[in-house]
């Protein structure tokens, strides 16, 4: 009893200690997820899907700053609403955003497929730069997804990773600084560490490891029970006749 309360009392003061510093470091859970690199010259900008209100701007300033070539953007299939009208996909208001910016038509490049997640995304990629060897592109997305990004195109691309390079957007819906303040802030920070988790499941080596992990912990509880139950029957009967 003595062991439970000091265990009890470690984990609480392990958690105000936490609290207290929280502005310490929870600004580094946003960080570590911001992977972006310096700017270079390359032969594309790709715009991730999802960010149609920033992600396009960027990748306009870099073309007109002469930072890249082209601009790629993904077929991306619209998601009927029963709450509004139906809008246009996602790729065709990013081009007529781009091109509103000054970017020519013959200088964007759609890639063509149903692209539903940032998987999908760099999968078209793959195609992009087999098909040109010695292309470089810039991906434009959002600060904290870049990271996940940069998984994707590592697990994704191989050697091929190293002509691809991040470019995040900074959000004017919150402060990374202070993102655990603002309700859009804490959602993208926690909803892209989920994010990443799933990705190591589905994509990655997490397929293999947690149901490794599950059986493991479902053969220890079989193992407990049938030695607790051995015990059980084995302890001799004191009881007086």
């Amino acid at each position: 009893m003595r062991h439970r309360w000091v265990a009890v009392l470690v984990v609480v003061a392990v958690v105000g200690g936490l609290a207290a510093a929280h502005q310490w470091w929870l600004p580094y859970l946003a960080g570590w997820l911001d992977v972006s690199s310096p700017l270079r010259h390359a032969d594309y900008a790709m715009v991730m899907g999802g960010g149609v209100e920033n992600r396009p701007v960027l990748a306009a300033v870099l073309y007109r700053k002469g930072w890249v070539d082209r601009i790629l953007i993904s077929e991306i299939k619209p998601v009927p609403s029963k709450t509004r009208p139906l809008l246009p996909p996602e790729h065709e208001l990013t081009k007529a955003l781009l091109m509103r910016l000054g970017v020519p038509e013959d200088r964007i490049v759609l890639l063509r497929g149903n692209h539903a997640a940032t998987f999908h995304e760099i999968v078209s990629l793959r195609d992009v730069l087999v098909e040109s060897p010695s292309a470089r592109v810039l991906i434009v997305t959002d600060s904290l997804h870049t990271r996940r990004t940069a998984w994707s195109v590592r697990h994704l691309l191989g050697p091929m990773a190293d002509r691809v390079s991040f470019v995040g957007v900074p959000s004017e819906r919150y402060d990374l600084r202070r993102w655990w303040q603002s309700g859009d802030g804490f959602f993208m920070v926690t909803s892209e560490y989920l994010k990443l988790f799933s990705y190591w499941i589905i994509y990655g080596s997490g397929k293999w490891w947690v149901p490794m992990f599950i059986g493991l912990i479902v053969l220890l509880g079989m193992l407990r029970r049938h030695f607790t139950h051995r015990r059980t029957y084995q302890t001799p009967d004191h009881t007086p006749a």
